[in-house]
């Protein structure tokens, strides 16, 4: 057999076995380049950042913590990354970021609504229902509950904070509109002032559900004060 002959039935051969690494090569020319394009090119580039849900807060300020680039890559943003940024604004409870295909960028935001006051070097200090201080008022809202507590916040008297507004959420509806202040200068001291001048002695916040259900028998008696704070023997004077 001649050399021409067997190179003749070598190279069919050789081309199947090399057929794939070609295909593969060419897949991943392919990928790389639309990663190229999704990354650089100005199809997917941010166009437009929309804000949502914003009363206390402005969009600028959102804005400005979020940094999205316009201009930059739809692909390249990271979501997450921005929600952990504008969730660092004290007003904000809860953000999210959403892609809006091919250009967009939404960030909706759901803002702390204030429950409680606590009066604080001539202004007042807004609380959330968990206890965050997240604003400052110079005259209390109507409608929130006064809140003092032992120490400043936001700082030190912020397990105070979250002691009170633990209390005052565990309170049935009808009895947490009777409430006008709640004291807590520890978190283990906490205690109630009701509209009609009663008072509440509640203690921790521990087992505030068994204590809301047993003041709300007790305040059918009449009396001045009630005294929760172990709710298996409670007291009324």
């Amino acid at each position: 057999m001649s050399v021409h002959s067997l190179r003749s039935r070598r190279s069919p051969g050789r081309r199947r076995r090399f057929r794939p690494l070609i295909v593969v090569a060419a897949l991943v020319g392919t990928v790389v380049g639309l990663g190229w394009v999704a990354l650089h090119s100005s199809l997917f580039a941010v166009r437009t950042v929309t804000v949502e849900g914003t009363s206390r807060l402005s969009a600028g300020q959102v804005l400005a913590v979020a940094r999205v680039v316009r201009g930059g890559s739809l692909f390249g943003l990271d979501p997450t990354a921005v929600e952990r940024r504008v969730a660092r604004l004290p007003a904000v409870a809860h953000v999210e970021v959403r892609r809006r295909w091919p250009h967009g960028v939404n960030i909706r935001v759901v803002e702390r609504t204030a429950v409680g006051a606590v009066a604080s070097a001539g202004e007042f200090v807004l609380l959330d229902a968990t206890g965050v201080a997240f604003d400052h008022a110079q005259v209390a809202p109507p409608g929130l509950v006064t809140v003092q507590l032992g120490a400043a916040v936001p700082g030190p008297g912020d397990s105070d904070a979250r002691a009170a507004m633990q209390v005052l959420g565990s309170l049935p509806l009808g009895v947490r509109h009777r409430v006008l202040a709640v004291h807590a200068p520890s978190p283990l001291e906490v205690s109630l002032d009701l509209r009609d001048g009663r008072s509440v002695l509640w203690g921790s916040a521990a087992q505030s559900a068994t204590k809301a259900a047993v003041l709300q028998t007790l305040l059918h008696r009449r009396a001045q004060v009630y005294d929760v704070s172990t709710p298996s023997i409670v007291v009324t004077r």
